[in-house]
């Protein structure tokens, strides 16, 4: 993983609490995309602990749905919500110590569902936590008609799409 290049991609959601830059009490989780993996560095705050030092359970499966949520949309180009995961705990996972998650395609198994890996490693590269996730993709329209998302907001989120980054780097006018 060392040799691999990381682009940057841009955050859609300011208020997500995986993601949202603007949510105080989130994780404010960034990404960055290699040719079939998605990562992204983070430090665990203080106030996500479970007992003691540790990181609660429930923020790491989070961590871990939040990466593959990313990849599936990013690679698949398409919508996803899950539907199961599966987690496993490996090793403890410390609060305010840098870990490294990545999110990578398992298996495309038809149009509209994908099992899709996530790792966690903690500083020292160990895998801490993995979870596999089955998940549905759904088509902009369909998203759309499930009134899930407000439909203004729907052309926005589209650009977490691989396509739409990439659009982003080469336009001269967005910032």
């Amino acid at each position: 993983m060392n040799d691999t290049q990381w682009k940057p991609l841009n955050n859609i959601d300011q208020h997500c609490f995986g993601c949202g830059p603007q949510n105080p009490n989130g994780l404010q989780m960034t990404f960055a995309a290699s040719d079939t993996q998605l990562r992204s560095d983070i430090v665990i705050p203080g106030h996500l602990r479970g007992w003691s030092h540790l990181v609660h359970g429930g923020v790491i499966t989070t961590i871990l749905d939040e990466i593959m949520g990313w990849t599936g949309i990013y690679f698949l180009n398409r919508f996803l919500l899950t539907k199961d995961i599966k987690v496993r705990f490996r090793l403890p996972v410390f609060i305010e110590e840098p870990v490294s998650v990545f999110g990578y395609i398992g298996a495309h198994h038809s149009d509209n569902q994908v099992t899709l890996i996530a790792e966690l490693r903690n500083a020292k590269g160990q895998l801490a936590a993995k979870a596999e996730g089955e998940f549905v993709l759904f088509s902009p329209e369909k998203f759309a008609s499930m009134n899930l998302v407000p439909a203004d907001h729907l052309k926005h989120m589209e650009g977490m799409f691989s396509a739409a980054q990439r659009e982003h780097e080469t336009c001269g006018s967005c910032a």
